[in-house]
Order: C-alpha cells, then sequence, then structure tokens
C-alpha cells in the first residue's frame, strides 16, 4: 500500500527482551516514508514552525475511533490495570488537553502520569474495557496482546 512512498522496503526487526519476566522474542515490521510534498499537510498538523510536536488545534475533530486505533497500536501499552498511551514528548497542558478530549469524544476517564522523560495519557482502569470496545473494529489481531487477549491466529502472541 505504501510501496511508492518509500525508498526501501519494509524490514523485520528481531529483539530479545531479556528481562527475567519476560524472557521472549518480539518482531516488529518497520517501514520509512520519503519526506514527500503530499505528508506536509500531516507534518504542519503535529509540529510548529520550529519543529516541536504539538497537538493539533482541531485533534478533537479529527480524533475518531479508527485514529484512535491506530494510535493505541502504534504508541499504546496496557499496564496491570489501565492502560497508556505514549506522550512524552507533549508538555502537561497538552496532555491534560488529551485528557479532556477522551472524555468528550468517547467518555473515557483518564488523566496524566509523571513518567522519566515527562507526562503519559492514561486510561484508568474503568475505562479499560470501553476502549477495547472502541478501537475492537479496527485492531489488528496482532495487537490483541495490548489488551491480554490472545490471537487466535498467532499462537505465539499472548
Amino acid at each position: 500500500m505504501f510501496k511508492d512512498f518509500t525508498g526501501s522496503k519494509p524490514k523485520i526487526i528481531i529483539s530479545i527482551d531479556k528481562r527475567p519476566d519476560k524472557n521472549k522474542i518480539n518482531s516488529a515490521i518497520k517501514f520509512w516514508t520519503l519526506s514527500l510534498p503530499c505528508f506536509n499537510e500531516f507534518r504542519e498538523l503535529f509540529y510548529n514552525s520550529a519543529g516541536v510536536k504539538i497537538i493539533p488545534v482541531k485533534l478533537e475533530n479529527l480524533l475518531t475511533e479508527k485514529s484512535l486505533a491506530y494510535w493505541l497500536m502504534d504508541d499504546g501499552y496496557s499496564s496491570k490495570n489501565g492502560f497508556y498511551f505514549c506522550t512524552e514528548s507533549y508538555s502537561l497542558s497538552e496532555n491534560q488537553r488529551l485528557v479532556l478530549i477522551m472524555k468528550n469524544n468517547f467518555d473515557l476517564n483518564c488523566g496524566v502520569h509523571k513518567h522519566t522523560n515527562g507526562y503519559r495519557l492514561y486510561i484508568f482502569s474503568n475505562s479499560k474495557n470501553k476502549l477495547y470496545q472502541l478501537v475492537k473494529p479496527n485492531l489488528l489481531s496482532h495487537f490483541y496482546y495490548k489488551f491480554e487477549i490472545e490471537d487466535k491466529n498467532n499462537e505465539k502472541n499472548k
């Protein structure tokens, strides 16, 4: 689908998670798009003139259940009870704005948690199942593990 926008074929990346509680092999498929004028519209939405990542002014109108699913597959992970989105590149006030957007657009209960490199958007445990139901129609089965659901098509993915 993106072959006309890349300079090379996708690469399979294999890594080993050596943490004692994990100790498993992870794989990912990565590709890089070329810097083309057709992507400028998206860059201008998410970066200011100084090249700093920002929350778009009209994010409320752009964030749908489908885009939420894509964001979750890329930058989300499950915690013991809730769910995190990796939003460290945004300021505290921008993360607080994301909390309001998630509440207004999807009725999700969220907060902002301090992390080593900044702040992360946190979906509270009482909204984790609602988040799953919202993204489920657009969630690729490979990402079921983010909700501790086994992918029946991939026995290795639990």
